[in-house]
């Protein structure tokens, strides 16, 4: 079904039309594509400890390719290990939340039962994205898009990635009350629920089969390019 007419039940809208938003969005995406799927080698090379240095700095170069590098959000050197850099308050952070982020490190999203872990979540998510001292954000303010991101490239097969087009998206099908593209109002408890959505929609749809839409591709990325596209697909209809 072409959704540029989809007029199903809204719940599905994310889902609607799976193939082809994916399609369409690995010739739009190409870079995303090619940074990510790097990352996901180094991540499940052997026992690849996911707190290590060198994991970090690919963690670095994600975020700067999924756009978390404009406007000094990361600093002007992100990737040195000295002085206030970037890659160093992450490692601060994740030291930190370690106690929290290793129950859930290898989990994955159709396996999550939320209500064992839904306050860890919120911890590792509000422990990410606060503003002030220690900030990952350069300027001290929130880092709320971008904390979705290092969740997402620390466990590639439980965290979803949530950006202005898939706030879009979960508002419309699912009606989680983001508000608008500038000013959606992430929060931790709006990240959870979204993780919900996510699970849910992927076991209406059957986890085999919405895996099979891309093989070699972690199932949350799966889902975030079908969210990024819906969401994008909307902003552009206005």
């Amino acid at each position: 079904m072409d959704d540029r007419i989809y007029k199903g039940p809204k719940d599905k809208l994310i889902l609607s039309s799976a193939k082809h938003k994916i399609a369409e969005f690995n010739r739009i995406g190409l870079h995303y594509n090619l940074v990510a799927d790097q990352i996901y080698r180094k991540r499940f090379a052997g026992n690849r400890d996911p707190f290590d240095d060198s994991f970090l700095s690919h963690i670095v170069a994600g975020l700067i390719a999924f756009d978390m590098g404009r406007a000094g959000m990361m600093g002007d050197r992100p990737y040195d290990l000295e002085g206030n850099s970037f890659l160093l308050r992450l490692k601060s952070k994740l030291e930190d939340l370690s106690q929290w982020l290793k129950p859930v490190i290898d989990l994955g999203l159709t396996q999550m039962e939320f209500q064992e872990h839904r306050d860890r979540v919120i911890k590792i998510y509000d422990g990410l994205s606060a503003q002030g001292r220690g900030a990952l954000h350069q300027k001290g303010s929130n880092f709320h898009a971008g904390t979705t991101k290092i969740l997402h490239f620390l466990n590639p097969r439980l965290f979803i990635m949530i950006d202005s087009n898939a706030a879009r998206a979960f508002r419309l099908a699912h009606d989680v009350p983001f508000r608008n593209a500038t000013q959606p109002g992430y929060s931790a408890e709006r990240y959870v629920k979204c993780m919900e959505h996510a699970q849910k929609d992927i076991q209406r749809y059957g986890a085999s089969e919405f895996q099979d839409l891309e093989r070699e591709t972690p199932i949350t990325r799966i889902y975030d390019k079908l969210t990024f596209m819906t969401g994008k697909k909307y902003a552009q209809e206005r």
